[in-house]
């Protein structure tokens, strides 16, 4: 299950790969579904791995730049058996305005 329409779009020709795209409102820039319609779907559904983008990452808090991506976010968080974090190194020292959950995660950093 995604919200994002570009993990959708990467996904959805592999063979084997059952995938749900979570509806709800559109938000181009970042290429996400959001809104209460997409939190009403998660609350539905079981998920046993959540990947979750970090925008931020500073003094051991992790946060992100949108209220309503950070909803959902949290959302999948508290409801997956596993759950996995994953930031670039361009995120590093930056903090912005909707916190995630700082613990009770895998961290995966990349090169920019």
């Amino acid at each position: 299950m995604t919200n994002s329409l570009s993990v959708f779009n990467l996904l959805e020709a592999r063979e084997g790969c059952g995938l749900c795209l979570v509806g709800g409102m559109y938000r181009r820039r970042t290429a996400t579904f959001v809104g209460p319609t997409a939190e009403d779907a998660l609350r539905a559904l079981g998920i046993d791995a959540a990947f979750i983008g970090a925008n931020g990452i500073l003094d051991g808090d992790v946060s992100t730049s949108n209220m309503d991506e950070g909803r959902i976010q949290q959302l999948a968080f508290s409801k997956a058996d596993a759950r996995y974090l994953i930031a670039d190194s361009s995120r590093i020292g930056r903090r912005y305005f909707c916190p995630l959950p700082a613990q009770g995660y895998r961290f995966t950093m990349t090169r920019k």
